[in-house]
């Protein structure tokens, strides 16, 4: 892939900051959380216009300004000298509020001092409207020295109290904000969920957490007394310090903390979070999580504990009732010890992958296919490091962008890199090359350039669906060799080798007993192949043989790719365990969907 520009927007993080930043994002916005910086957000406006701002928590809607409350007294209680008139201060403010019932903060505060239950005595209250828009406005009233209770919606610039009861359950919001003291407060985790913005793990409050009002993601504000809607503030508190590393949003909000893992809810029921009500958090996992941010696929969280080297999964259990963990790296574990996933991502379509960079720079891929029970990793070796990697949907599936650094010429270099295309019609448009480019062309040719990313290799290429090889690069540019002189629709990179390998057969024999032990060998393997070609098996490296594959093709065109089953001749040789390899080292597709060996016993 080339570009012919890149875009750059500064940024307040540096590159040693960039593993430690989380991030959710919503639309064209990025949520950003980084424990030595305030919270921020990157706002997409366009294709080149991008902008890194500070979450400035409060209401989108301005108040009113400009409040005025004036006594209108016609009834001092004449009739009686006055011995009935007792006037009293009440202070007023008022709140905008739009079509969705978003609130903004009070408006300054105006007092009136009335005697309110004299019949044709009341307060009028006017108010300047916002520049910010907003409809309507909510009225509030104190009376003496009281909290203020809402009395009262207008559409207008004016209102009329004439001896209102204030509803004390419903007060107007006041500004807060936990993260605005000092860099001590700052929050390093950050997710959405039930329509809030949930921020948590600050070097004051490790194990706190933080929500934004509902529907509002910043706007912390909350009112006295709560609502259902105001913000929240908890801790997560268990008996050790935990520190909580990431949040999660499921069916439910999980807390992934260093210690254990937690399901938080509104009321230990499922219930939804309200700002009136303490959460419930619960202990449900012993095995606390690393700060790699975790993976959710459907309903299952994939995360790295932070102690060990494993990958382990979350998921809802009947049998429990409640959230379990499984280690699905278990029958893999030589990929992981001593080493850590530093990135990785979920590629949903159309092979439903994990794909993980490890420490020391190698890829890893997890086969994930839950309804199947199909799961597995694979190790993908190159001679560059994956740094770091990003899945995004392009052309009905998911492609996935991977940072790598490779040496060009003695020079360290860092490309960014992205999968070729699952999907495709013609052999010669696939991909099965490392560190490849793609071109077409409208005529044929027999020189191509543009390749001084592969200076000096020994590379192969895929030349209008031919496989090439031993190709070597001088000065950006190779030639085809004479088994395909020109072409137009061509492929170059790095060849590498896929390999698939069973697990040793273990089985019980009916009136003889297991096969583990005893000399056996695989005798003929049938071999379920779709949109394959150039495919070698065999019982080991020192004996693998082409599986033909050419049929009634004309001369000089490329074999048609392998669909169905096709017979393994295994060589003669006994060895106490069957193994099945198979292997492609040609730039050509590979898919097996079924290995059936025809087992042969000896002994007794």
């Amino acid at each position: 892939m080339g570009v012919a520009r890149v875009y750059q927007v500064g940024s307040a993080y540096n590159g040693s900051e960039l593993a430690d930043l989380d991030y959710e994002q919503t639309a064209d916005t990025m949520y950003l959380a980084h424990i030595d910086h305030a919270p921020a957000k990157l706002v997409r406006e366009g294709h080149t216009q991008w902008e890194f701002i500070d979450v400035t928590f409060g209401p989108a809607l301005d108040p009113p300004t400009g409040c005025a409350a004036v006594a209108t007294t016609p009834n001092v209680d004449d009739e009686n000298d006055g011995e009935n008139y007792f006037p009293q201060p009440a202070r007023y403010c008022v709140t905008t509020i739009d079509e969705n019932g978003l609130e903004s903060r009070a408006s300054n505060v105006a007092a009136a001092t009335n005697d309110l239950t004299l019949k044709r005595n009341y307060n009028t209250i006017t108010f300047t409207a916002p520049a910010s828009g907003g409809d309507r406005y909510k009225v509030y009233k104190a009376e003496n020295s009281q909290f203020f209770g809402y009395i009262g919606t207008t559409e207008s610039l004016t209102f009329r109290d004439d001896n209102i009861g204030p509803a004390l359950d419903q007060a107007p919001p006041e500004a807060y904000n936990p993260f605005g003291e000092t860099a001590s407060d700052y929050p390093s985790t950050v997710t959405l969920f039930e329509q809030r913005s949930m921020w948590a793990r600050t070097r004051n409050a490790p194990n706190a957490v933080y929500t934004s009002r509902s529907a509002e993601l910043e706007n912390m504000d909350r009112s006295q007394p709560l609502r259902e809607n105001d913000s929240l503030s908890f801790t997560i508190v268990a008996g050790r310090v935990n520190s909580i590393n990431q949040l999660v949003s499921t069916t439910g909000l999980l807390a992934l903390s260093s210690d254990s893992i937690f399901t938080i809810d509104g009321d230990g029921q499922g219930g939804i979070l309200v700002g009136n009500s303490p959460p419930s958090p619960k202990r449900q996992i012993g095995r606390g999580a690393s700060r790699l941010p975790a993976i959710v696929v459907d309903n299952v969280v994939f995360y790295c504990p932070s102690v060990g080297n494993t990958v382990r999964t979350i998921f809802y259990s009947f049998d429990v009732d409640g959230q379990k963990s499984n280690d699905v790296s278990i029958f893999s574990p030589h990929f992981f010890e001593g080493f850590s996933i530093v990135s990785w991502c979920y590629a949903q379509e159309p092979r439903s992958m994990i794909w993980a960079c490890r420490s020391d720079g190698a890829l890893l891929c997890f086969t994930w296919e839950q309804e199947q029970n199909v799961w597995g990793w694979t190790l993908c070796e190159t001679d560059g490091k994956f740094l770091d990697c990003i899945s995004i949907s392009e052309d009905g599936e998911d492609r996935v962008y991977f940072i790598v650094e490779r040496d060009v010429q003695g020079t360290t270099k860092r490309f960014v890199e992205r999968l070729a295309p699952h999907l495709w019609s013609d052999v010669s448009d696939c991909v099965f090359l490392d560190c490849a480019v793609s071109a077409q062309f409208e005529e044929p040719r027999a020189t191509f350039t543009g390749l001084w990313h592969l200076e000096g290799r020994t590379i192969a290429g895929l030349a209008d669906g031919v496989a090439v090889f031993n190709l070597v690069v001088a000065n950006g540019s190779v030639t085809l060799p004479s088994i395909k002189p020109t072409a137009s629709k061509v492929t170059f990179g790095i060849p590498f080798t896929a390999d698939i390998q069973t697990l040793p057969l273990r089985m019980n024999v009916p009136g003889s007993g297991w096969n583990v032990g005893r000399i056996q060998q695989p005798g003929d393997v049938v071999l379920t192949l779709r949109d394959s070609r150039s495919v070698m098996a065999g019982i080991s490296e020192q004996h693998l043989n082409l599986i033909k594959s050419r049929v009634d093709e004309a001369y000089g065109a490329p074999d048609d790719l392998m669909t169905g089953d096709y017979i393994a001749t295994m060589e003669n040789i006994t060895t106490d365990g069957i193994n099945v390899l198979i292997r492609s080292t040609a730039p050509l597709p590979l898919t097996v969907l079924g290995i059936a060996p025809d087992v042969v016993l000896h002994g007794g």
